[in-house]
C-alpha cells in the first residue's frame, strides 16, 4: 500500500521460448501389409524443421486503486502484451501487441 487509502499493484513477466526435435526415423511399412492393406504413404522427411518454435512474450501492468470509502474505490488499470512468434507453424504467425486500460469503481458488500 503506498498510503492508507492508495494501493499501487505492478506485475509482469518475460517468456523466451525455444523448441526443437532431431530428426527421428520412421519406420518402414512391410510390403505385405500394403499388399493388403490402403497404406498412405507419407514424407516425414522434414517434419523436424516445424518443430523448430520460438517465441518471445512480454507482459507488464500496473494499476492503482483509491480508497473513496471503506466499501468503496476507483481503479485504474493500465496492461500492455507483446507476442513475437515469427514461426508460425502451427498457427500462423502471431506477433503483435495490445495495450489494455480500464477503470472502474469496486464495491464491496
Amino acid at each position: 500500500m503506498a498510503t492508507e487509502k492508495v494501493n499501487l499493484t505492478l506485475d509482469g513477466n518475460l517468456i523466451d521460448s525455444k523448441g526443437s526435435l532431431k530428426m527421428g526415423r520412421m519406420t518402414e511399412v512391410p510390403q505385405e501389409v500394403t499388399d493388403n492393406i490402403a497404406a498412405a504413404d507419407y514424407d516425414f522427411s522434414s517434419i523436424n524443421q516445424y518443430t523448430d518454435l520460438a517465441y518471445t512474450q512480454f507482459y507488464v501492468s500496473v494499476g492503482a486503486e483509491y480508497m473513496l470509502s471503506a466499501r468503496v474505490s476507483f481503479t485504474l488499470d493500465g496492461a500492455y502484451y507483446d507476442l513475437t512468434d515469427d514461426k508460425g507453424y502451427v498457427y500462423g504467425i502471431e506477433t503483435g501487441s495490445l495495450y489494455i486500460i480500464r477503470s472502474g469503481l469496486r464495491i464491496g458488500f
